[in-house]
């Protein structure tokens, strides 16, 4: 099928039309032969046909089939170059998943094994468990561990499976076994073969050995995990393992193939943004759709079966959903809850460890200052959302709603922002690039780590990238920088989401100063736009204009948050994380060097671990021998890779010496530099220096990720444009399309890892868990 597709495609692309009743014939029989392989995949995937061994195999085929045959009818209509790459790609990741991929499954055809059942009967005998009164099944529960043994087998085994059910909140059990083969015929090999049954994963239900000879005992050791209860309905030794198709693999392959094929054959891609704007533009609307859709479903599957009308009437919340909200709205900037008198007297109400030693109650990660206890937390989404939702409903706003609703917000953001820089920087810029660049940077963005933990520290990050992604696109498209005229209300708008960040996250305030620079660094051109002559050069009619519309929604909103500080604080400049009933006393912390110095490694230079196995990529955070105290989220917040090592282009930073020399001026070269490495590189930097005192977390990268990528791929789009050897064109094209890749499978796993973890520090999905352990050990 797959090479009649192909020559049907080549011959529509060369315009051949072929009479030949033959090939008309073997082209209907094609087709014939792909809608009967759809038809028995989506009976598989109805459920009406249920196969026991190559469980999706069919799916896989037919759906490759008929994709296949989708392809050659639309390349009919409208001729694709890389339709036949596409085919190809299909059809190899198919063969590939459905055989290489899934070897165990044939094992048992390169050997006599024969295989051997024991129902629960006989699976009691000899072992410590006791059959249920109906004699058909083994109850297991969580407290105790079940110990079945095999004494005599005297046979080859290659495989040992478990029938086993699991209870309602139960998801899967550990399995541990000890082994007498003919090398040790009388004393067992301990822990030879250790697997997780995960419930609805079949192919987990299998644990492979590969022992010598044949053996004589077995001992497996079954383990709900969580305390949990599972049933055993029967154990078999040599049954043919269960196929297991990993569709994230499939589907990275294929893209990995076919992007490829784009990337380095594709004219259009090759092309520059400008020529291909509608490319461009429709891959970006797929792409951002997608990251859309990713975070919907994550959100909606942590939150298992709870229906949207449940979620959205919570009558309880947490600091940012119900307590700022309370106090708010009975015309309080303290929070409601009163501060008891053992902490009001305190010597020392900061030292956490203390109040804890003297069962002084106290209310975590709240700011206390003079007897009251408040909120370090922006204010913006309480105002704009928290607070008129509950007066209009009477029910607080959800954390995970929230969380979710300000990443769309800013994921879409994030896409306008990156295609208006292109846009105004690059418009020669390959659309191969173009579309890389948006891959890596929605990858990369940080606001995963948000997504997959949706808690109130989460919503202050969530929202504060979706406000910040939102105020550079208008800032970029209101032309501040370049020297196209200004647009004043876009200008308004852009100093108006800039202050409005700070109040959702008051981090933000460097990347709002920086903006508020580089909007006074416009006024002499945005003066100069106006028709009067004479008078100021600077304030004249179009200056004033210009600045008020810069500056004074910015003046106005910072004098807001300056009355909010100082109406708790007595300070307009005092935020109150230095008052935190949290991991330090920040009133007594001291500054080090070093401890700065464990961040910018770990934010941004820390490499990646790669696992034959779960977890696939992980990264160990690194305490450089510090000698000091740092503390480092990563019980809760998981951890991942350094930025230049999640987004490959970062590395163009080590050029940017050889791209500031091939600008022209002086003045130009300065202008550049400031603009690409204030708020891309020195704000960045900043930030994770100063997070010695509060620490690490894998969420924090949303303040930071992107903005540093944008100036990297400034600079590598600027440097390529350079290039006139097709040698090194044909390079960079290649480099792209591995940074893309690595993005997916580095960032991608780390991140997908963080939302839906499964380790020592949690062990709610171990589904999940079974998938990358698929992904990365398809011999397992």
């Amino acid at each position: 099928m797959t090479a009649v597709s192909l020559h049907e495609i080549k011959s529509d692309l060369a315009g051949k039309e072929h009479s030949d009743k033959k090939l008309k014939n073997i082209r209907a029989l094609s087709r014939g032969a792909a809608v009967l392989l759809a038809f028995i995949a989506a009976a598989e995937a109805l459920g009406i046909i249920r196969p026991r061994v190559y469980q999706g195999a069919f799916m896989l085929l037919g759906a490759a089939a008929g994709l296949s045959m989708l392809v050659c009818t639309v390349n009919k209509k409208r001729r694709y170059h890389s339709a036949a790459a596409l085919v190809k790609a299909l059809l190899i990741a198919a063969v590939l998943e459905v055989t290489v991929f899934n070897i165990p499954t044939y094992r048992l055809f390169f050997g006599s094994y024969g295989q051997m059942d024991f129902s629960p009967a006989e699976c009691a005998r000899n072992s410590d468990v006791r059959l249920d009164d109906d004699g058909t099944t083994i109850t297991v529960r969580g407290d105790r561990s079940a110990i079945f043994s095999f004494e005599g087998i005297d046979e080859e085994v290659a495989d040992v499976y478990v029938d086993i059910g699991f209870d309602n909140d139960a998801k899967a059990a550990d399995v541990i076994i000890d082994a007498m083969d003919e090398t040790t015929p009388h004393d067992y090999r301990y822990a030879v073969a250790e697997n997780t049954l995960v419930k609805n994963r079949e192919h987990t239900h299998f644990t492979q050995l590969h022992l010598s000879g044949s053996l004589s005992d077995l001992r497996l050791t079954l383990t709900p995990q969580d305390g949990k209860t599972v049933y055993i309905y029967g154990i078999s030794f040599n049954r043919q393992i269960a196929m297991d198709i990993s569709w994230i693999r499939v589907v990275l392959l294929v893209f990995g193939m076919t992007f490829w094929h784009l990337m380095l054959h594709s004219k259009a891609m090759q092309q520059g943004y400008s020529k291909k704007k509608n490319m461009c533009r429709t891959a970006a609307i797929i792409i951002t759709d997608l990251a859309c859709l990713a975070a919907i479903l994550v959100t909606f599957t942590k939150l298992d079966n709870y229906s949207i009308t449940d979620i959205m009437k919570c009558r309880e919340g947490n600091q940012m959903t119900q307590e700022l909200v309370d106090a708010f709205e009975n015309g309080s900037t303290s929070l409601l809850d009163v501060p008891n008198d053992k902490l009001n007297n305190a010597p020392n109400p900061y030292v956490t460890d203390t109040l804890n030693r003297d069962e002084i109650e106290y209310s975590w990660d709240h700011v206390y200052f003079d007897g009251h206890y408040y909120s370090y937390y922006g204010i913006a989404p309480v105002v704009l959302v928290f607070l008129p939702y509950h007066l209009l409903t009477g029910y607080y706003f959800p954390d995970s709603m929230a969380v979710m609703l300000f990443a769309l917000i800013g994921i879409l953001g994030l896409t306008k922002l990156y295609m208006e820089f292109i846009k105004k920087f690059f418009p020669k810029a390959p659309a191969g690039f173009v579309i890389s660049g948006l891959i890596i940077i929605q990858v990369i963005s940080g606001i995963w780590f948000s997504i997959g933990r949706p808690m109130f520290y989460e919503i202050a990050l969530s929202a504060g990238f979706a406000v910040l992604t939102w105020a550079v696109y208008f800032f970029l498209s209101a032309n501040i920088i370049g020297d196209k005229k200004i647009s004043l209300p876009r200008t308004a708008i852009a100093s108006t989401l800039f202050a409005v960040a700070v109040l959702s996250r008051p981090t933000l305030v460097l990347y709002c100063i920086a903006a508020a620079v580089f909007l006074l660094m416009a006024l002499p051109r945005a003066a100069s736009e106006s028709t009067k002559k004479g008078g100021s050069k600077v304030l004249n009619a179009a200056g004033i204009r210009y600045l008020l519309c810069a500056l004074l929604p910015m003046v106005c909103i910072g004098l807001v948050q300056m009355w909010y500080n100082y109406d708790r604080f007595g300070n307009p400049f005092e935020f109150g994380i230095q008052y935190s009933l949290t991991i330090n006393d920040f009133t007594k912390t001291q500054f080090h060097p070093r401890l700065s110095l464990v961040a910018i490694y770990n934010y941004f230079f820390n490499p990646p671990i790669f696992i034959p196995g779960y977890p696939g990529v992980r990264t160990e955070f690194q305490y450089l021998n510090s000698g000091g105290y740092f503390y480092a989220d990563v019980i809760c917040t998981y951890n991942t890779s350094g930025i230049f090592f999640l987004a490959l282009p970062m590395f163009a930073y080590l050029l940017s010496g050889r791209a500031l020399r091939q600008i022209k001026g002086r003045k130009n070269k300065l202008r550049t530099a400031v603009y690409v490495g204030v708020p891309c590189v020195l704000i960045p930097f900043v930030i994770v220096a100063s997070v010695w005192e509060s620490g690490y977390a894998a969420r924090y990268m949303t303040d930071i990720a992107w903005q540093s990528l944008l100036g990297a791929l400034a600079i590598f789009f600027f440097l390529y444009s350079r290039l006139t050897d097709p040698t090194k064109k044909k390079l960079a094209q290649g480099f792209m399309w591995f940074a893309v890749m690595w993005a997916l499978v580095v960032a991608g796993t780390q991140e997908f890892n963080a939302m839906f973890r499964y380790d020592e520090f949690g062990r709610e999905f171990p589904e999940w868990a079974s998938e990358i352990q698929r992904l990365f050990a398809f011999w397992t």
